[in-house]
């Protein structure tokens, strides 16, 4: 009896063919290139903001490790936070669609609430603007992170990044890690949030896929309002106007490609010896 008929098997070459350890290391592989395209647009960065130079001698050790291509900067930093708290609700204030005057306010929580991780956006003032993160523990301890000016190509780059499905996007000023900074490591639209500052307090968080949405599209409906953001896209605010648990669709997917005006060569050596302090 012929089974050519009822064969659903998937033939040669197929992705379901692919071993396990065959798909790690394809996925392994393509994380690595984004991660070392990050490096080398970090790099651009740095040379633009006089830091090329000193970032061997004054940066803190895990970014002078990171930027030499000794570690793995989303492995490091995941292992000093292991259990970091998973922000997924949040609320604003005012509510959304209200009339600003001084700041808005997105307050994300994890489940129990025992941590909190405030987002204040003032309104700006002219062509930069500033943000503050702030970390709250039980209702007992804070830790504030000020970042600014934060210019305004800095910023529509930062909101490119944050768009992708994977990759490291930093969030600082021209000051670099002379100044208060954010990291936020992006994986599959999963996000971990790192704050530092140089007074030595450093702070973590984990984003659900759709908190980091409704962070990305908040901040840039606030600093971009002429925009035109898509309002299929936008946080609408609950009957309550209070707290709001998202089920909103994902942002478009990009092709992982780099942000607009940033062409890399795709055959490019992209590995750390190819930077240049």
């Amino acid at each position: 009896m012929s089974d050519s008929a009822d064969d659903t098997r998937p033939s040669p070459g197929a992705p379901d063919d692919l071993p396990v350890d065959d798909l790690i290391r394809l996925t392994r592989e393509f994380t690595r290139r984004i991660t070392n395209q990050d490096r080398q647009r970090l790099a651009l960065d740095l040379r633009a903001s006089g830091h090329q130079h000193s970032i061997q001698s004054t940066a803190p050790i895990p970014l002078q490790q990171f930027f030499s291509g000794e570690i793995d900067l989303d492995a490091e930093l995941s292992e000093r936070f292991v259990h970091a708290p998973l922000m997924a609700h949040v609320r604003f204030s005012p509510e959304l669609g209200t009339p600003l005057r001084h700041q808005a306010t997105a307050i994300f929580s994890c489940q129990d609430d025992s941590m909190l991780m405030s987002v204040n956006a003032p309104i700006i003032q002219g062509p930069d603007a500033s943000l503050e993160f702030t970390f709250s523990l039980l209702s007992a301890l804070a830790l504030r992170f000020r970042l600014g000016p934060l210019l305004e190509t800095d910023r529509r780059r930062w909101l490119d990044l944050m768009r992708r499905e994977s990759g490291i996007a930093f969030l600082w000023t021209r000051d670099r890690w002379e100044a208060p900074y954010v990291i936020f490591v992006v994986r599959d639209g999963f996000a971990r949030v790192y704050a530092f500052s140089p007074h030595g307090f450093e702070a973590a968080a984990r984003m659900t896929p759709d908190m980091v949405q409704v962070m990305v599209d908040w901040l840039g409906q606030l600093w971009f309002p002429d925009a035109g953001t898509d309002q299929d896209t936008a946080p609408e605010p609950l009957a309550d106007g209070w707290e709001h648990r998202p089920t909103l669709p994902r942002h478009p997917s990009p092709d992982h490609s780099d942000a607009p005006g940033d062409q890399w060569d795709e055959g490019a050596d992209t590995s750390s010896g190819s930077l240049e302090w």
